[in-house]
């Protein structure tokens, strides 16, 4: 019984300095790609979660309303609302040239587009946060053969939708760029967001969640000096010139 002992006590010094060894070892280096981060003051997700209602439950009786409601729309569609969903599929701050003229583009006011770019960086990492939360499926994919799909098919999930928060998002924005311009503004706003279920990639509560997220959102980067800055900046640059040098 001592000759047992005296050989399995060496063995367990060994372990046990080996368990010190692992409790003592340096932490993990960070990644070398960390988590994107907002580039102006925004709330955590969390925040977002908590503010936004949670989509339908799916089989439940708003979920099969939305599900009626997109297949209606589709089935009225006319090809100039199909057109105008696959143009408005590629969303940029400069799609409300609808609303603000011809002359309003990336080459004309290159702050303001690259203002734009930093407002949907910002925007998508809650917008995409919020998508694999709910994990909601599209509705080409969750009922194939009742919903079509008229733009190239997306990854990720439907709720919120994205085009809705973001076009919300930069219709308030350019408002506050050209307050006279307020109603086209917003209408075409709305005209993307509908785009977005016509094509097959959302539902009306996904507009719905979109329009309170860019809401949201705007409110929370007004509260930002450092955003409101950046915000006055292109004002001053491309916003206050004379009238005639104004998009139209």
């Amino acid at each position: 019984m001592a000759g047992r002992l005296f050989f399995l006590l060496p063995l367990y010094l060994v372990l046990l300095l080996c368990a010190e060894a692992v409790a003592h070892a340096a932490p993990a280096a960070p990644s070398a790609t960390p988590a994107p981060r907002p580039q102006w003051n925004l709330p955590s997700l969390e925040y977002f979660i908590e503010k936004l209602p949670a989509p339908p439950r799916t089989g439940s009786f708003r979920d099969r309303l939305d599900l009626q409601d997109a297949r209606a729309r589709q089935e009225s569609m006319s090809q100039k609302q199909l057109a105008h969903a696959q143009v408005t599929f590629r969303l940029t701050v400069f799609t409300f040239a609808e609303a603000l003229g011809n002359d309003f583009t990336a080459e004309k006011f290159p702050k303001t587009a690259a203002f734009f770019s930093r407002v949907a960086s910002d925007a998508n990492l809650i917008i995409t946060g919020l998508k694999n939360h709910y994990q909601r499926v599209r509705p080409f994919q969750a009922h194939p053969g009742q919903v079509s799909i008229y733009v190239p098919a997306e990854a990720g999930y439907s709720y919120p939708s994205g085009h809705s928060t973001r076009s919300r998002l930069y219709a308030m924005l350019l408002t506050e760029l050209d307050p006279s311009k307020k109603r086209e503004i917003s209408l075409c706003a709305q005209k993307v967001a509908t785009d977005r279920i016509l094509a097959g990639e959302h539902y009306l509560t996904d507009l719905e969640a979109g329009r309170k997220l860019g809401k949201l959102i705007y409110q929370s980067l007004m509260r930002d000096p450092g955003f409101r800055a950046s915000l006055e900046a292109v004002r001053q640059a491309e916003w206050t010139q004379p009238a005639a040098k104004q998009p139209r």
